[in-house]
């Protein structure tokens, strides 16, 4: 069984704070130039394609995933966004464990939780 990543990642004072993480390539995100990026628009299509087969509150099979790491809703993600962020952006994430999201992909990711609003 692969188990990810648990806990609230270095450099993050709580879950609720995205900024400051070490080596996050997307900590310089202009957000008033970014494209809108949100729940409707992109990250429910994303969590369903590459997260929910671990981490939706109805999978049978978490395959270690953590109770507490479920990302049914937007504010569920929203309230972890740090540790989203940590484990599935960047230049080499390890979420998901087998690999398949794009760059723009994670860019998106990143922009959505960097600066949307909770719950969009």
């Amino acid at each position: 069984k692969y188990a990810p990543p648990v806990g609230t990642p270095p450099g993050s004072d709580d879950e609720e704070d995205s900024g400051g993480l070490p080596d996050d390539p997307f900590a310089d995100i202009d957000c008033e130039a970014a494209p809108l990026v949100n729940w409707a628009n992109f990250g429910e299509g994303f969590l369903i394609q590459n997260c929910n087969g671990c981490h939706a509150a109805s999978t049978p099979e978490r395959y270690g995933a953590p109770e507490h790491a479920t990302f049914d809703t937007a504010d569920e993600v929203w309230a972890q966004r740090s540790s989203v962020l940590y484990v599935a952006g960047g230049e080499d994430p390890s979420m998901p464990p087998n690999g398949g999201t794009t760059d723009v992909q994670r860019m998106k990711l990143a922009i959505w939780l960097e600066c949307g609003t909770a719950g969009e």
